[in-house]
């Protein structure tokens, strides 16, 4: 996606004979669109919803393994797994 990016925007401002006459007359909002719309793009492309905490090298939580996002009690327990006490403040 990068490439693609970088030669719209080659383009853009070094051969802009071979674009649109509205993109030729307004350069910065043609850039702004290609720049926005790659990311959007790339963004979309690699998301992974991986959401994974570790305590050095002891594994915490794994969205990618449980398969859904963590609550309180999964982060209490999983930290506890690793060695950790939480302690709950008193009121």
């Amino acid at each position: 996606m990068g490439y693609g990016q970088m030669g719209g925007i080659g383009a853009l401002w070094f051969y802009d004979q071979a674009l649109p006459e509205n993109m030729r007359e307004n350069k910065m909002m043609s850039f702004m669109g290609i720049w926005l719309g790659g990311q959007m793009v790339s963004s979309a492309l690699t998301k992974t919803n991986a959401f994974e905490i570790y305590l050095g090298k002891n594994l915490v939580w794994s969205t990618l393994k449980n398969e859904r996002m963590p609550n309180m009690r999964d982060l209490l327990d999983g930290f506890g797994r690793a060695g950790v006490t939480i302690a709950v403040p008193q009121k």
